[in-house]
């Protein structure tokens, strides 16, 4: 029954997230699956036929299951509290330039998330009137405009001077974002502040210090009932990252 419960939150969950950020919203299946994972739980348990089935698994073949995953809650463990220990950095000395990462645009709007980093940015580019900002996304799919035009319009709707923006819009990635936005800065090997959502700015730093960027975290909340899905996806992402080499520890 345990599990039943499971799988039907995870479920409706998945629901929850197509309603806040769209069927397209990155990496919402993971819910479906573990759902899945759940009700195939649930039956063995409850169904005879599936309950001795699983019964005829060899000892070795469930003490090697148990294990690795064990090892892999552990290592999930593990990169959760490194997103964690940047969720709480913060920015207090001035930097010469700061770049907000893009995320979503509906149509022309930014999105939620967006919105949020912008707030942030648009904070702290007031308390610091030397600093520049390069607004960083490229143009996707439902995206009528690209992710930095629409981040350049709001930060002017907000009064910050069109000749303090630079607009990078040619990425489609966190890694692209970084690399891309370095291009546009006069003097790469200054301090550089990274505006994102709280949950991402671990990896971006990171990815960002692959690269060769002095890079500290400026983080901007989250929607709270999103954690959960933010939370897991980004942990999935630091491992692939990682794997193919675009951030260092």
């Amino acid at each position: 029954m345990v599990f039943l419960v499971l799988g039907a939150l995870c479920v409706l969950y998945y629901i929850g997230i197509v309603l806040y950020a769209g069927l397209r919203a990155s990496f919402a299946w993971f819910w479906l699956f573990l759902g899945g994972v759940c009700f195939l739980a649930g039956a063995i348990c409850r169904v005879p036929y599936l309950s001795s089935a699983f019964g005829r698994i060899p000892a070795g073949i469930k003490i090697s299951g148990g294990i690795l995953l064990a090892v892999g809650l552990a290592g999930f463990l593990f990169v959760e509290g490194c997103i964690i220990s940047g969720m709480t950095g913060s920015a207090k000395e001035p930097v010469e330039y700061l770049i907000v990462l893009g995320a979503q645009v509906k149509g022309t709007r930014v999105s939620k998330a967006l919105s949020q980093r912008l707030i942030r940015a648009a904070e702290y580019l007031r308390e610091h009137e030397d600093t520049k900002v390069i607004v960083s996304g490229g143009q996707g799919q439902g995206e009528d405009i690209s992710e930095a035009e629409a981040m350049k319009a709001w930060l002017m709707d907000q009064g910050i001077e069109e000749e303090r923006i630079l607009k990078e819009d040619r990425s489609v990635n966190t890694s692209q974002n970084i690399r891309f936005s370095m291009e546009l800065m006069d003097n790469p090997q200054s301090l550089v502040g990274i505006v994102s959502n709280d949950f991402h700015v671990f990896r971006a730093t990171h990815i960002a210090k692959a690269q060769g960027l002095h890079a500290i975290p400026i983080p901007a909340p989250s929607s709270l009932g999103m954690y959960p899905h933010y939370m897991v996806r980004e942990a999935f992402a630091i491992v692939k990252d990682l794997a193919v080499g675009n951030m260092v520890f």
